[in-house]
């Protein structure tokens, strides 16, 4: 159930409690109307039992009923279907009914009420006037059976009331939910690429436009901190970018002097290698806060990915030989795809730099690539530690390194980068393993079909 519609759900809850609802008022309905009847009942046996003294009093006065003793006649006719028995002051039996195979033990309690008799359940009350005690009741068969028709009938509509609450509670959260199923749309449309889009605000002042209303001004907050992050990074990474030229200048500069010593010359060339270092940092920033503002632009166009791959791969050989790294390769001679053959270049390269930096002395490197239903699939393993399962789904934020190992450089920007030109493509880069001795990275890209 957890999993179920919303609108379902509101549906099944309402019948479960309209069910809850039926079955409490049912029982409380038959126990306040059995305590009326039985109320009602103690009172007519009282009035029969006065009846009946009246009557007795009434025959005493005649000469010849008197002789005759206690009759039949004395009883009332409302009587007549009771259980009645009649004793004198000294216990005899004088009359009993009918109805009463054996005589009523008393109990000695002298109002009406219930006790049981031969496995029945009898109303029965005592009353004593002029000599004479009168017990006289009644089964509570008739009672109950009233209580019970009651419960049944009440029992008996939960069905249908089941089947009118779930088909109607349906309905009324189908519309209830309605304005919620808008604002999920709408809300689905509000990515980091379109910040400027808002949820439409219902034509109520009920509790779901408050809510929508918090949202957009959070969401008004979040565009402005990402308009501010994106303008920061473009700003600064376009303003490093001059001085950054002007140290490498100076550094090669440095260098191709043949009048500098080989320690200022080692230095410059330490010097250059840092700049060079901070020159991709300045370009991953840059390239990052136009994938962010959604100005990334793509420039497609059909190439040969074997052939790109072959070029990278000698660069990585030449990275890996100080390893001694085997870099092995298991790609088609001919691999067409339609794509930003420059961003494509970039993301092979930074996962063959990090197979090569991340790996052990002496370990290994495999690229293999395929085409896939249109799309070519790029993986690239190799030997090392892993990435531990906790630091995993980190593995793609920026300025993240899963393992902080300072003799190993790099910026933590790669990946990022890496993936954000893969999805700029229509695809994505995942981890497709990582355990003690192998780690796999698989980057799918899809061509757009060529413009007619």
């Amino acid at each position: 159930m957890r999993n179920w519609p919303l609108r379902w759900k509101l549906a099944l809850y309402s019948a479960l409690l309209a069910v809850a609802a039926t079955v409490g008022g049912a029982a409380t309905t038959w126990m306040v109307m059995r305590h009326r009847e039985i109320a009602a009942f103690d009172r007519r046996l009282t009035m029969d039992a006065d009846e009946l003294f009246r009557d007795v009093e009434h025959f005493k006065r005649d000469p010849m009923a008197r002789r005759g003793g206690f009759q039949e006649s004395f009883v009332p006719l409302a009587l007549r279907n009771r259980l009645v028995q009649v004793t004198d002051g000294n216990g005899h039996t004088l009359y009993r009914s009918a109805a009463l195979p054996e005589p009523i033990p008393p109990d000695g309690i002298g109002k009406i009420h219930t006790r049981n008799l031969k496995g029945r359940s009898i109303r029965i009350g005592e009353f004593t006037r002029d000599g004479l005690t009168l017990r006289v009741g009644a089964d509570l068969w008739e009672i109950d059976q009233v209580g019970r028709d009651i419960l049944l009938g009440m029992l008996a509509a939960i069905p249908t009331v089941l089947v009118l609450i779930v088909v109607g509670g349906r309905w009324v959260a189908s519309k209830a939910v309605a304005p919620v199923e808008e604002i999920r749309q709408a809300a689905i449309k509000i990515t980091a690429h379109r910040p400027d889009q808002r949820l439409p605000v219902p034509n109520t002042r009920d509790e779901i436009a408050g809510l929508v209303e918090v949202l957009n001004a959070a969401f008004e907050r979040l565009q402005r901190s990402l308009e501010q992050s994106v303008r920061f990074s473009a700003d600064a990474s376009h303003h490093l970018k001059t001085p950054i030229s002007v140290l490498r200048a100076g550094a090669e500069e440095i260098i191709a002097d043949h009048e500098c010593n080989n320690r200022t010359r080692a230095t410059a060339e330490g010097l250059l290698q840092r700049i060079h270092q901070l020159n991709a940092v300045v370009d991953n920033l840059l390239l990052l806060a136009r994938a962010d503002a959604g100005r990334l632009v793509l420039h497609r166009s059909n190439f040969d990915l074997s052939e790109l791959l072959e070029g990278i791969l000698d660069d990585a050989r030449a990275l890996a030989e100080p390893f001694h790294l085997a870099v092995e390769a298991d790609v088609p001679k001919h691999l067409p795809l339609r794509a930003d053959r420059g961003f494509v270049g970039t993301i092979a390269q930074n996962l063959l730099e990090n197979a090569v930096m991340y790996n052990t002395p002496g370990g290994r490197i495999r690229v293999a690539a395929h085409a896939v239903n249109g799309c070519v699939e790029l993986t690239v393993g190799n030997t090392g530690a892993g990435v531990p399962s906790d630091l995993a789904p980190h593995l793609f934020e920026r300025f993240y390194r899963a393992r902080g190992d300072e003799r190993v450089t790099g910026n933590g920007l790669g990946l990022s980068t890496s993936q954000e030109l893969a999805r700029a493509h229509g695809g994505d880069i995942t981890l497709v393993r990582s355990d003690a001795d192998w780690t796999e990275l698989q980057v799918r890209l899809c061509s757009e079909p060529a413009a007619n």
